[in-house]
Parts: structure tokens; C-alpha cells; sequence
């Protein structure tokens, strides 16, 4: 009897359809896509723990291959410790997380200590360690440079894949006051990829 060879076809991977454009405010509600009401903004302002976006939280937990984000004060809350901020943040990245290259750009604060930062590198290794086949490792870099050698940067940004969300507060939408986001811009048609490069690259790892 003469071998044989079974011949699969494997289709090519299908492309995610490009989120559309849209704004979003922030809201106890997780976010909505129409200015809050006076009241409404009032009780989250005054809130103790003000709700961040669900959708940015969704598309940072769906990111394929890149999560960067620039925010100076991305890991310190209004009030309260950052460990709650660190924790929130972790959410965002399940053990399923398909996306290997993690990046925060941020500004240095006394108020975060190692042990709150490698937090983030135990969350690499297990995510990297739930894929027995992971074409890539997971890894989380986080940098404090932000303000020391590229203090000419005032918006909150990040780039989920290729897309491109602006934030006119800190980025996930936590901050408490009116404030708002926008999403569905192609990172690389409006030079944000090359540009977080050159910031990311001008001070050193720490």
C-alpha cells in the first residue's frame, strides 16, 4: 500500500474589522457616547471610585499584537494609593491576552515602589505562561522618562494594534471629572506609531 499525504487547506487569518470612529465620555456607566448631565457629572466627581471606559478595558483585553500607552499619570489615582490604579489596569490584560508587545510611557513617582511594578512582570509571565504555543513571549515594559526628556507631550494617548485613542484625561477614562476619549483613528496613517517610538526611545529603561 503506497503512503499517502493528507493535504489541508488552511484559510488565511481573517482581518478584525476597524473599529468605527467615536467619542466617548466618561459616566458611572462605563462610559457613553453623549455628554453626562450636570448630575450625573456632579455624583461622579464626587465619587469614590469613578468608573472607567468598559470599551477601552475591552479593546486593550483584545489586542492582537500592541498595547502602548503614554500618560504621565496613567498609574496614580486622584486619591488613594496606586496599588488600586495598578490593579484596575491588570484587569485589562487577561491571562488570554493575545498581544505580546506592552508598553507604558509614564511620568516617575515617588509614590510607586517595586514592588507595585512588578506586579506588571508577574502578570507577563503568566500570561506568556498560559499559551503552551505563544508565537511570542509577553512582555511589559513600563518607563518614567515621560516628563523628564519629553516634557513637550501634554495629551494622554494609546495605541491598541493600530488604532489610536485620544484621551482628554487619564487614559481607560478614570478621571472623575467631565471628561472624554475618541477611538477609531489608524495609528499608522497619522504617524502616532513613529512618534511614541522616538519618545519611547529617548531615556533609558527603568
Amino acid at each position: 500500500m503506497k503512503g499517502f499525504s493528507l493535504h489541508i487547506s488552511i484559510a488565511p487569518k481573517a482581518e478584525r474589522p476597524f473599529p468605527a470612529k467615536e467619542i466617548l465620555w466618561g459616566s458611572q456607566e462605563g462610559g457613553q457616547t453623549l455628554f453626562p448631565t450636570a448630575i450625573a457629572a456632579y455624583e461622579r466627581k464626587y465619587s469614590n471610585d469613578p468608573v472607567p471606559m468598559q470599551k477601552f478595558s475591552k479593546a486593550v483585553a483584545n489586542a492582537q499584537e500592541r498595547i502602548w500607552i503614554v500618560d504621565e499619570y496613567l498609574l496614580i489615582p486622584d486619591s488613594g494609593k496606586p496599588a488600586r490604579r495598578i490593579e484596575q489596569i491588570l484587569t485589562w490584560l487577561p491571562l488570554w491576552l493575545a498581544a505580546s508587545d506592552i508598553r507604558l510611557l509614564t511620568k516617575h513617582h515617588q509614590e510607586i515602589d517595586e514592588d507595585d511594578l512588578k506586579k506588571f512582570q508577574l502578570r507577563a509571565q503568566a500570561i506568556s505562561n498560559q499559551a503552551v504555543r505563544r508565537e511570542k513571549e509577553c512582555r511589559i515594559e513600563i518607563r518614567g522618562h515621560l516628563t523628564r526628556d519629553c516634557d513637550f507631550v501634554h495629551d494622554r494617548f494609546a495605541i491598541i494594534d493600530d488604532e489610536l485613542w485620544h484621551f482628554g484625561g487619564t487614559v481607560g477614562g478614570f478621571h472623575s471629572k467631565v471628561s472624554a476619549a475618541s477611538r477609531g483613528w489608524r495609528a499608522s496613517e497619522h504617524g502616532a506609531i513613529s512618534f511614541f517610538e522616538e519618545i519611547w526611545n529617548a531615556g533609558e529603561r527603568k
